[in-house]
């Protein structure tokens, strides 16, 4: 077996040295014929001109018409791109086939590659596949807000790609996750409905007025701008421990201003407490030395 590999080693080396000695040799370039090739790449070049711009034209209609019909921004996003990747899988083997390879190769290496690139990357697959019934089951779409899985920041869905999706948190920044992660983990849509409550928790002495905490809310709930105020409010207290009174007060807004709306609810009860000299009450620990 070792003879059989030197002597085919040797032999590709020889073939090889073959083919310097001839790229040496002056009559080598003058047989070949110049023009014929350079109308071959030129003529390449132009169909590949001419596809790109096409590829662009049918991209933006298809983008008019799924908009014109109201289709989820993701799932346009979506088609397109995988509309553009075959597309230029066609026109790459056009042009391959016209420079003089031989297209059914070229498609059988193409397929064996493709194989190959897809048993290592069965994960990135997956995440293709997670793609496909994101847009199809259409849990969510772009521009929605979403909490992803037992995450606590609320996101704004950017852009749902082949095999990751981008979303927008609140400090600017892009965040990405695999298709894969999303369709194995809970996904809290706010957008589904017109409107979300809004919630905020806050804990007052157990000696309070309520009566008063209740005033209180009420009035920082009208001056919010961002609360829907012909909805209902929910105050109450919602626990009792042995050192404060747990209140919750909470009023609709729509999704985009729920960040919003909850740093504004803060600031407003804090100037609330601190006009009427209610103080927040802590935990205190008793610690005695008995013998």
């Amino acid at each position: 077996m070792k003879d059989l590999l030197a002597w085919a080693g040797k032999n590709q080396a020889n073939k090889l040295e073959d083919v310097i000695n001839d790229a040496k040799n002056p009559t080598f370039w003058e047989s070949i014929d110049w023009s014929d090739i350079l109308k071959k790449f030129a003529f390449a070049l132009i169909i590949f001109i001419i596809g790109y711009y096409v590829l662009k034209v049918i991209n933006l209609l298809i983008r008019k018409i799924m908009n014109r019909h109201n289709i989820n921004k993701g799932l346009t996003h979506f088609l397109i791109k995988f509309f553009s990747f075959f597309y230029l899988f066609v026109l790459f083997t056009i042009i391959a086939g016209n420079l003089g390879f031989k297209i059914t190769s070229l498609i059988t290496l193409i397929g064996s590659l493709g194989l190959a690139i897809g048993l290592a990357m069965q994960g990135s697959l997956q995440d293709l596949a997670s793609g496909i019934l994101i847009v199809t089951l259409n849990n969510f779409r772009v521009g929605d807000y979403v909490y992803v899985g037992e995450n606590d920041n609320l996101l704004k869905v950017y852009s749902i790609n082949l095999f990751n999706s981008l979303f927008k948190n609140s400090s600017n920044h892009i965040v990405s996750f695999p298709n894969s992660y999303l369709t194995k983990n809970k996904i809290t849509n706010l957008s589904t409905l017109d409107y979300v409550y809004c919630s905020y928790y806050f804990h007052v002495p157990v000696d309070v007025d309520v009566e008063l905490i209740k005033t209180l809310c009420k009035e920082v709930l009208d001056k919010e701008e961002l609360i829907i105020h012909d909805q209902d409010y929910l105050i109450k207290i919602s626990e009792i421990t042995d050192y404060s009174l747990k209140f919750l007060m909470s009023g609709q807004v729509k999704a985009k201003d729920l960040l919003a709306c909850q740093g504004n609810l803060l600031e407003g009860m804090r100037l609330a407490f601190k006009d009427h000299g209610i103080k927040v009450p802590h935990q205190k620990f008793i610690i005695s030395n008995e013998e």
